[in-house]
């Protein structure tokens, strides 16, 4: 799954690998190619729980996407590959494996960068894959990525893309050389706006196990929309789009909000009970200011949902759409129990994603496995005194188990 809180994207990437390779930022022992220092690894500022894998101070992890395929896991999550350089933003994987009662991830596999020129160029991140039957280029592929982009370096003004693999950690292929969703920035500029986070937080579901896909996003700031497009990528050289859909929100609630979205959500569906399920930021602190999430929330809602509304023109009576689903996750949930030095939680949590299977389903009916993003906050006396940005490189990934 398109956000408020602080990484500051600086730079544009120089080579566009559309090849997905192991990091090649060091080897398997920790030493940089071509000699023999190794990477010191800076431990993370931990508030609560422990993060899902580890990597140092300096990467941020953050963004994450979960399928679940047979015994086998793919996280896809946004990183930069050289340590402290913001410039070299990525698209991540790594692959999950099932012992002990727990998932072990390994190391990280980069599927996409930057571009050398065009609308991704500075910047990829927040992305979602599904599994399907695609061709592109007269070469059939059998996993769809979608993925925000920018020629930006702070993010704003961001596209949506897609890529294509054979396999999970790769080769991934860009499709095409211009943006599936072209953000348009002229009705904010109208009034005044001049920084807009663009076409954001893509999620993808399959609905055919086969070609065609829902695509949920979100686009913009103040005037914010959820949308669904539904897309027929069978042929993605000739990609057929059906209507687009604006998302309903009624039954969302956020304190200081009068116009409440569904921020950052990752979207499953359960096909047994035709429903659709979400997880969403929350926001439970009234601010003018940018605002970093405290709190991600689940939620579900019928899939009619999507036959409801068309291109923002209501269709039959106006109703209640989502409800709550378990328990909220905030800072009291990510505690730590065990450890003393762990006992408040994290106060930032966001970027969430609903584990699913590899067409985007939900895996198990009474259980959601809900993967989000923490970080440290600037000035936070645990960070090197000697970088200022430390806290930009701070975040981690964490798992919690939501149950109704």
């Amino acid at each position: 799954m398109k956000k408020f809180f602080s990484v500051l994207i600086a730079g544009a990437f120089l080579l566009a690998l559309t090849a997905c390779a192991p990091d090649q930022q060091t080897t398997d022992d920790g030493k940089k190619p071509g000699g023999d220092t190794q990477e010191t690894f800076e431990e993370k500022v931990f508030d609560g729980i422990d993060a899902v894998f580890d990597e140092s101070l300096g990467y941020y992890n953050e963004h994450p996407s979960v399928i679940q395929e047979g015994a086998t896991r793919w996280l896809f999550y946004t990183r930069n590959t050289v340590k402290y350089d913001a410039s070299t933003d990525s698209i991540a994987v790594r692959k999950g494996t099932y012992s002990g009662g727990k998932w072990t991830y390994g190391d990280p596999v980069t599927c996409i960068t930057p571009s050398e020129a065009g609308w991704d160029s500075a910047a990829v991140f927040q992305a979602d894959v599904v599994k399907g039957a695609f061709s592109y280029g007269g070469k059939a592929y059998s996993y769809l990525m979608a993925y925000s982009g920018s020629d930006r370096a702070d993010r704003a003004d961001a596209d949506i893309g897609l890529a294509v693999a054979e396999a999970p950690d790769g080769e991934w292929v860009k499709v095409g050389t211009e943006p599936l969703i072209e953000f348009n920035s002229s009705e904010w500029d109208s009034v005044g706006l001049t920084w807009y986070p663009g076409a954001i937080e893509p999620s993808l579901v399959s609905y055919d196990k086969a070609g065609k896909v829902y695509l949920f996003y979100e686009e913009s700031e103040v005037f914010k929309t959820n949308y669904a497009y539904e897309l027929d990528c069978s042929d993605l050289d000739n990609i057929v789009r059906g209507g687009r859909k604006v998302i309903e929100r009624s039954g969302i609630t956020d304190l200081g909000t009068s116009n409440p979205l569904l921020y950052g959500a990752d979207y499953v569906w359960d096909t047994e009970e035709d429903t659709l399920f979400a997880v969403r930021e929350g926001r439970t602190t009234a601010t003018s200011e940018p605002v970093v999430a405290d709190e991600v929330q689940t939620l579900r809602a019928s899939m009619d949902i999507l036959d409801t509304i068309d291109q923002g023109i209501a269709q039959g009576e106006p109703r209640v759409w989502w409800s709550e689903v378990g328990d909220t996750i905030d800072g009291d949930a990510t505690v730590d129990p065990n450890d003393p030095d762990r006992i408040f939680g994290y106060t930032r949590i966001f970027s969430p994603t609903i584990v699913s299977n590899e067409y985007g389903y939900l895996l198990e009916y009474g259980s959601l496995e809900v993967l989000f993003t923490t970080q440290a906050n600037d000035g936070d006396e645990r960070l090197p005194a000697d970088r200022a940005d430390a806290y930009r490189y701070s975040q981690m990934i964490h798992s919690l188990i939501i149950t109704f």
